[in-house]
């Protein structure tokens, strides 16, 4: 196998961005090109021609280091001396379905905006290490997070990025039948928002991301995905959607069927309502019939438990968006919304 191979399996997998070996040989190949390409070891490759590579592997005597951590990586996959394998073998057929509205995993996928999407990043990390069987769900925000710099008059200036998912260690997930997976989810007035998915492998697990800039979208749901925490709340709230009841038909179309579903943060709560959907359609049940079942699967966690960091929606902004998924729950509005208000 070429050099080259070798490097792009070790830049197609996110175990890069802890594994320090993998990062510093593409940060001694070119530190310059390295960092002007924002560290992100796709489009360096892409970036650095045969002869570049092949002179710089030789210089600086990188050949021997580039096999070591490409086997060695290859070692981290297959181990089967691990924690997982010995206490949480039963979560092989059912995982953990890790829903977070961003995952900081590293720079080059600005996904993320600090540390409650540090702590999915970390969480996503941390399980590959011990082997926990488990799947992250988010958003693919094409245009990130922003950064952000002062202008001469100390005023702050955001700056966004245009992500080309094709320059990201992404891959096009697929359904149960091998075909490109793409949804159709329904909001009220007959407006249809259309999903495609990504995959990212980050070390032992993956990470599933929903994407809605895609030719079938008008242009105002087109760019429900482009920024994290942009707009105003009819877009949070369709984002939301996607978040978690496109998450869950995602998974259910690849064939996963989880065992817990662990929601960081409200932002996906609604994936325990697609759940209790998916779960009445299977048995024949009422919602009333499924509730305490999934409820009994989910995990909640809050990274800022102040009222300023959760989100609330006015009851006709949720009966526009949700009105046909809460029929097809069969449930009345005043339920409905009783499930998700302070005081029902």
């Amino acid at each position: 196998m070429k050099l080259r191979d070798r490097l792009n399996e070790l830049a197609g997998n996110l175990s890069w961005t802890w594994h320090s070996e993998a990062f510093e040989i593409f940060q001694q190949l070119d530190p310059e090109l390295w960092l002007k390409l924002n560290r992100n070891p796709v489009a360096f490759l892409e970036e650095l021609s045969d002869e570049a590579l092949n002179d710089r592997v030789a210089t600086k005597a990188l050949g021997s280091r580039i096999t070591r951590a490409y086997f060695a990586h290859h070692e981290y996959l297959r181990s089967t001396n691990t924690w997982g394998k010995q206490h949480v073998r039963s979560l092989k057929a059912r995982p953990v379905a890790y829903f977070s509205a961003e995952f900081g995993l590293h720079e080059s996928l600005p996904i993320y905006s600090g540390g409650l999407g540090l702590l999915s990043g970390d969480h996503l990390k941390a399980s590959s290490d011990l082997d926990v069987p488990l799947i992250g769900v988010g958003l693919l925000y094409t245009k990130g997070y922003f950064s952000q710099s002062l202008d001469a008059k100390g005023w702050q200036q955001e700056h966004y990025y245009d992500t080309d998912p094709d320059q990201l260690p992404l891959q096009v997930a697929t359904d149960k039948n091998g075909d490109p997976l793409r949804l159709v989810i329904k909001t009220s007035h007959d407006d249809t928002i259309h999903v495609r998915a990504w995959l990212a492998n980050v070390g032992r697990c993956r990470l599933l991301l929903l994407d809605c800039n895609v030719e079938e979208n008008n242009e105002q749901n087109r760019a429900l995905t482009a920024k994290l925490y942009g707009g105003d709340s009819r877009i949070r709230i369709r984002q939301e959607l996607i978040l978690g009841v496109g998450g869950m038909r995602a998974l259910n179309a690849m064939g996963i069927v989880p065992g817990v579903i662990h929601l960081n943060e409200g932002h996906s709560a609604f994936a325990l309502l697609e759940l209790s959907r998916l779960i009445m359609e299977r048995d024949g049940k009422s919602f009333a019939d499924v509730r305490d079942l999934v409820s009994s699967m989910s995990v909640f966690t809050s990274h800022t438990p102040v009222a300023a960091g959760h989100d609330r929606f006015e009851p006709a902004l949720v009966e526009e968006t949700l009105s046909s998924f809460r029929e097809m729950l069969g449930l009345s509005k005043r339920y409905f919304l009783a499930l998700g208000t302070s005081n029902p």
